[in-house]
């Protein structure tokens, strides 16, 4: 009696031309990349065998010269070899990024199912990125990761890591009233706190309560009462709720931006170009060094990027050049620009931070590659924009395949 994956290779092989004819395009290219695998070592699986008996089922009307071996290889339901058993891998562990930095990995077989379930998940996670191919993804090792991705992946099953579950656990015990009190900004005594503020502003800088309340973030106190989130540029900033911001740009221009990063305190300060025409990025540069001169600076400035010597390249590289903007980072320097996507190497080898940073109407390019995972070392990043762009915007349809 005719096995259906034989009658597979007959229906492929020897009568090609006439199953091509009758049958439509995807059934017969379906059943072409079937005839590979179950002539391969692996076999097919029981997945595939299935979807093999639904097409015969549905077409042996159709091949009628084939017909009587169809029933009855459709009624013996026999098989040649057993099915290729699929690896089922459903894992939630701490590994690293592409980057070498530690973070939460997410790693499963394929499967429609989960991969929907993980997809609307995902996009409420901190710098969600998928591990090129790979049917891995990473995400920020945090407290509000951690808490998202178990309370998601333990209905389906998951093996999580049992340092998770510690995480999990202890992060679930606490209690918001007690631990916030634990760090308000009057009730830490410990040292460290107080040596980071001073060596962050100085012992004699003037510390008004703006500047009380953009500082929470970077040294994570609370604050005994809320924020107030202003009437004006300099409120707005200092009370934001998250590392990121948006700034209209058609109510506040670059100059009331950077003036108000150095009333917070805020320098040195990194900027970010789009990737956009070299129009654009002229202009972005004319409107940079005029910004800069009206708020007083001047010197040690680093543009750390350079467009082609063509008609408009070369005004923005002569600018540059006349404007002395190409100071060397060290400790000193207090704006550095860069494109978008694209970060010097000497970056990583100095110990130069920005204490804030413009993205000038980026669009996608702070939310993914190299300039994404350097900005997180920073609290204060100001997206300058006509619009937001949702943190998670970038999230398009999984690959997990």
């Amino acid at each position: 009696m005719t096995t259906l994956d034989n009658l597979l290779t007959i229906i492929t092989s020897q009568h090609s031309e006439y199953a091509k004819s009758i049958l439509n395009k995807k059934d017969f290219d379906i059943l072409n990349s079937l005839t590979s695998s179950v002539s391969g070592p692996g076999f097919i699986t029981e997945n595939q065998g299935k979807l093999l008996t639904k097409i015969l089922q549905e077409n042996r009307k159709k091949l009628e010269n084939l017909t009587e071996e169809i029933t009855d290889a459709l009624t013996s339901n026999r098989w040649s070899r057993p099915f290729r058993r699929v690896e089922q891998i459903k894992k939630l562990y701490i590994g690293h990024n592409d980057h070498g930095d530690l973070a939460l990995v997410i790693e499963f077989s394929f499967s429609s199912q989960i991969r929907k379930i993980i997809h609307e998940f995902t996009s409420k996670l901190e710098n969600f990125q998928i591990v090129k191919s790979s049917k891995k993804g990473t995400a920020t090792l945090n407290e509000k990761n951690i808490v998202k991705m178990v309370d998601a992946l333990t209905p389906l099953n998951f093996d999580i890591h049992e340092t998770i579950k510690t995480h999990y656990e202890i992060i679930k015990s606490w209690t918001r009233p007690v631990y916030e009190n634990q760090f308000l900004l009057t009730t830490i005594v410990n040292p460290n706190f107080q040596r980071h503020i001073t060596e962050d502003l100085g012992i004699e800088t003037a510390i008004d309560q703006n500047i009380i309340n953009d500082r929470s973030l970077r040294y994570q106190y609370f604050l005994e009462n809320p924020k107030n989130h202003g009437e004006n540029l300099v409120e707005c900033i200092a009370n934001r709720s998250k590392s990121r911001v948006w700034i209209d740009r058609k109510q506040h221009d670059l100059t009331a931006v950077i003036s108000a990063l150095i009333d917070l305190k805020r320098l040195p300060m990194m900027v970010v170009f789009e990737n956009g025409s070299d129009d654009h990025v002229l202009a972005h540069l004319q409107n940079l060094s005029n910004s800069l001169e009206k708020n007083g600076i001047f010197e040690r400035v680093g543009i750390y990027f350079r467009q082609e010597n063509n008609e408009v390249g070369s005004q923005f590289n002569k600018l540059i050049s006349e404007k002395q903007y190409n100071y060397k980072l060290d400790d000193t320097t207090q704006v550095v620009a860069v494109q978008s996507g694209k970060l010097p190497k000497f970056f990583l080898k100095t110990a130069w931070r920005p204490m804030s940073i413009i993205a000038l109407n980026t669009k996608m390019g702070m939310r993914h590659g190299k300039i994404s995972v350097y900005s997180n070392c920073c609290d204060c990043i100001i997206e300058w924009d006509d619009e937001p762009v949702l943190h998670n915007i970038l999230r398009t349809e999984i690959a997990w395949q």
